[in-house]
């Protein structure tokens, strides 16, 4: 899933796994629910709430990024993908988003 993503470190738990960079988490993934709460901006998660309400809930917001809850087993998973890959660019360094855009071709 978030593997591609550079620095990222995935922490399980007995129903969780966290994802973080650099001990910063980004989302979190609760396996008995198949549900993922993944960090977004609050234009995203609102786009994503008002189109697919069935696939995505709200959940806590700060003034700098809102979160959004995702049923995993609805979700597109190339859409989750690119939620991921957002939520790291919200988290991640400059640098570690500058090497992984030239990794890219970008």
């Amino acid at each position: 899933m978030s593997t591609e993503l550079p620095e990222v470190v995935l922490k399980e738990s007995a129903n969780w796994t966290n994802i973080t960079f650099k001990g910063k988490g980004f989302a979190w993934v609760n396996h008995p629910q198949n549900r993922a709460m993944i960090k977004a901006h609050h234009d995203e998660r609102d786009a994503l709430l008002a189109t697919a309400p069935a696939v995505y809930e709200a959940g806590w917001a700060t003034n700098s990024s809102a979160w959004v809850t995702v049923r995993l087993e609805l979700a597109d998973p190339e859409e989750v993908f690119e939620l991921l890959e957002e939520a790291w660019r919200m988290t991640a360094t400059k640098r570690a988003i500058q090497a992984f855009d030239e990794s890219r071709g970008r």
